[in-house]
């Protein structure tokens, strides 16, 4: 005789439902993943319970797990043949919210040798989220044993549910969902497909697809085997590039770093070097992090919590046994476990880095390299950048970070970018005590800077830094080996620094007296008319015997706003929607080579006539050839109206 009994659910449980299908999830598709994974958690204890018992129901009935899709009906199914539950189970797991069945079978299993490492639920609600696809839910079960009974449980997911007995000959679990009109999506095969290839790709069952068309093979629908999971010496190299292009990527990668930890936390990682940086990867791009699963189940694709965000050019997963998740298992809750595998990864990132840069250094003249050989100038050219951000921000890890730089330099050997720090040591002269840079926009730029002809000339060599990102870096820079830093755009004199002749300038006269009294000496003229026509544009004019080839440049006074941080705040505020990199770098003093035609040639013309109308748009012409050569930009509209006035005094000389 068949039973059938109505119950109310528990107080204020049909407020938790509410809660649950409207607040929990961020996303309806999500009760695949939990359906399944809770099938799947059926499925393994079904697995331990038969090592245990010999009154198992249908022994030798495969596990796995089946999808069945009824338009006709508006029905998706979910099956297994798991363990099964009985009256009481039903009433406990399904008529009580936050009832885990799993949770109370793992602690009959604490003091026993079984593996319970691949049961997935905690919480006891993931069942619940069928209730944001569905009108209706029908669970139909029979336990393991071979005494079990059929039973069906059915429900609204508003006030109450009903259990009744049932025929069923097979063990295991059917939930049947009733597909509210509106999600008539996930009565779709490549909905579903999409779903498991997403969420539940690596469950370690197989997701079988039944085919309304009983001539039609059914079809399994995951991977099943986790190669993370897997010892390094057990996978490929096909199945590393196979899983590498899984996670969204094209070719193959640069390298790559294999874990698995057990203590304190237990986890396993696959993470990638890529081999380049896709071009709508910025430095803003927020699609990043690692994919995070839980016991082989998806938890979240872009987890930001496990790598420092200057490694967010790394791609790959995480995998853990015991993860604290919250309430609809899509964030890790343990900031203890996050920052215990972040900091454990970050190591093993700086080390392959570390690995494949002394490989590099070590083979740099050999001419055979090993198959296996990682150039690391390829990986440098792509993620050098981000590197740089992490000698700025990662304190912890900074020392070891300022070995991975690369420079572009003045010396023959650094054309290709490839200089270090520890190279550019080396090659000091003896006496030198300070590591000479220059920062700017452009390389290109650089390598034609006025700045450079002293130290050219004199065979020092200058490192080149010409991205955006440099100016940040050389704010977190102050020394390398005792080795202080220097940035070559100071003004010399007023900063110490050795003159040509060997004689360091006097700095003891009053700054604000230096800048308005009147120019002495032969070029006084030039000077103080260059002071009246340039006015606020710029700080100061002076002669400099620091200038080789070059007529003029732009240089920071002593006590000046900096130029890495002028440069800095100018990106910031560019990337803040304001114009500022096509703002002047202030404060400058312009200084000009004594020994070049141009400007001995018009301080002649000034000497004679302070009014000749060459005499201004001249001026303004130097200044703005000097702003180019710093990154600067000017007024393109009037600098062009400037140089048509210039060449048309050029053409009408008599």
């Amino acid at each position: 005789m068949s039973e059938n009994t109505k119950f109310s659910f528990k107080a204020e449980t049909n407020k938790v439902l509410k809660i649950i299908t409207h607040s929990l999830y961020q996303q309806s598709e999500v009760f695949l993943r939990e359906l399944i994974s809770n099938a799947s958690d059926a499925l393994n204890k079904a697995r331990l319970k038969k090592l245990t018992s010999d009154t198992i129901l249908d022994p030798d009935l495969e596990l796995e797990i089946k999808i069945s899709i009824d338009k006709t009906n508006k029905t998706l199914t979910i099956s297994d043949s798991g363990i099964g539950m009985s009256k009481k189970e039903l009433m406990e797991n399904l008529g009580t919210i936050a009832k885990s069945g799993t949770e109370n079978f793992l602690k009959a299993l604490e003091e026993g040798e079984n593996d319970s490492s691949e049961l997935i639920g905690m919480f006891g609600v993931g069942f619940y989220s069928a209730f944001l696809v569905s009108d209706k839910v029908e669970v139909v079960t029979k336990g393991i044993s071979t005494k079990s009974t059929g039973w069906k449980w059915s429900s609204d997911g508003e006030d109450s549910f009903s259990i009744e007995t049932i025929d069923k000959n097979e063990r295991g679990t059917e939930i049947i969902l009733y597909i509210k009109d509106d999600e008539s999506e996930y009565l779709e095969e490549f909905r579903i497909k999409q779903l498991i290839k997403q969420y539940s790709n690596y469950v370690a069952f197989p997701i079988k697809l039944i085919k309304e068309d009983e001539e039609e093979e059914d079809e399994i629908l995951n991977e099943q085997k986790a190669i993370w999971r897997q010892s390094p010496d057990e996978v490929t190299e096909e199945e590393y590039d196979a899983f590498y292009r899984y996670l969204g990527q094209s070719g193959t990668p640069l390298a790559k770093i294999h874990v698995r930890v057990e203590s304190p936390i237990q986890f396993s990682a696959i993470l990638y070097i890529p081999s380049f940086k896709p071009q709508n990867f910025g430095m803003t791009n927020d699609k990043w992090g690692l994919t995070l699963y839980n016991r082989k189940v998806l938890i979240n694709e872009y987890n930001k919590d496990l790598l420092p965000e200057w490694s967010r050019f790394i791609v790959g997963v995480v995998d853990g046994e015991d993860f604290q998740l919250n309430v609809s298992r899509e964030v890790l809750q343990s900031t203890r476990a996050t920052r215990t595998i972040e900091k454990y990864l970050t190591k093993q990132i700086i080390k392959k880095l570390e690995d494949i840069a002394n490989e590099t250094q070590k083979l740099i003249d050999e001419d055979e390299k090993p198959e296996s050989f990682i150039d690391y100038m390829l990986l440098w050219r792509e993620f050098g950048a981000f590197i740089k951000e992490g000698v700025a921000s990662e304190a912890k890890h900074k020392e070891r970070l300022i070995e991975l730089l690369r420079f572009n330099s003045t010396d023959e050997n650094g054309k290709d970018g490839s200089v270090s720090l520890e190279d550019y040591v080396k090659r000091m002269e003896v006496d030198q005590e300070k590591i000479y840079y220059l920062t700017g926009l452009e390389y290109d730029l650089l390598k034609n800077s006025p700045h450079l002809g002293y130290y050219e000339k004199n065979k020092l060599e200058v490192l080149l830094l010409g991205e955006p990102i440099d100016s940040f870096l050389m704010m977190h820079l102050t020394d390398y080996h005792e080795k202080e830093f220097f940035l070559i755009d100071q003004d010399e004199e007023e900063s110490g620094e050795e003159n040509e002749d060997g004689d360091s300038a006097s700095n003891s006269d009053n700054e604000e007296e230096q800048e308005t009294k009147l120019k002495e000496g032969p070029f006084a003229p030039l000077l103080n008319k260059m002071v009246d026509v340039l006015g606020g544009r710029v700080r100061d004019v002076k002669m400099s015997d620091r200038l080789v080839g070059s007529m003029a440049r732009l240089v920071t006074p002593s006590g000046g706003i900096n130029s890495n941080l002028q440069r800095a705040m100018k990106i910031m505020d560019a990337q803040g929607g304001n114009a500022g990199l096509g703002l002047p770098m202030m404060g400058k003093v312009l200084q000009l080579n004594p020994e070049n035609e141009i400007i001995i040639t018009l301080n002649n013309i000034i000497e004679k006539d302070t009014k000749d109308e060459r005499i201004e748009p001249l001026i303004l012409q130097i200044h703005d050839n000097a702003r180019i050569l710093e990154g600067d930009v000017p007024d393109f509209s009037d600098m062009l109206k400037r140089v048509e006035t210039i060449m048309n005094y050029s053409l009408n000389q008599k």
